[in-house]
């Protein structure tokens, strides 16, 4: 049995690659960090590896630019080449209104292409749009989807959430 990072979720099948609440991808937080080599290099073969580790890490940071959700305490939801779901569960704890207002299914953010959409309460389960209105900068989401631009202001009832990249 696994539990989802993201929401917490147990899981029943061990297999299960995303939390079936969430969408979140549960391999890949889970995964164990590579082994490091204990073995003993001279300084120069240190420095060299450093640099190399460096030059890699940077090539990666620039191909693959991840969102966040930034939520009212400041917590984030990460965006990747997932989809990730958002509803009454993530956001009850934010709403001084009833929670109900707040969709179960309320919206839907994605990557495709290296640009980041919102669906109005659409997932690969449901095709429908949330009962509850869902607005990207004081506008009400109307659109089949929409692209976030960074500095996107989401509200849902009473809560404001912050798109940036």
């Amino acid at each position: 049995m696994k539990t989802c990072p993201s929401c917490h979720e147990e899981e029943e099948d061990d297999d299960e690659r995303f939390c079936v609440s969430c969408g979140f991808e549960l391999n890949k937080s889970n995964t164990p960090p590579p082994a490091e080599n204990t073995e003993q290099t001279s300084n120069q073969e240190t420095d060299e590896l450093e640099t190399e580790n460096e030059t890699t890490v940077n090539v990666m940071e620039t191909t693959d630019t991840n969102g966040k959700l930034i939520l009212p305490d400041k917590n984030a939801f990460i965006i990747d080449s997932c989809q990730r779901l958002v509803g009454r569960a993530d956001l009850k704890a934010y709403t001084n209104e009833d929670p109900n207002l707040i969709s179960r299914s309320h919206f839907t953010i994605y990557k495709e292409n290296e640009k980041f959409f919102i669906k109005d309460g659409v997932t690969n389960v449901q095709n429908k749009p949330s009962e509850n209105n869902t607005s990207v900068n004081d506008e009400k989401l109307m659109e089949d989807e929409r692209e976030l631009q960074n500095g996107d202001v989401i509200l849902v009832s009473d809560v404001k959430l912050v798109f940036e990249v």
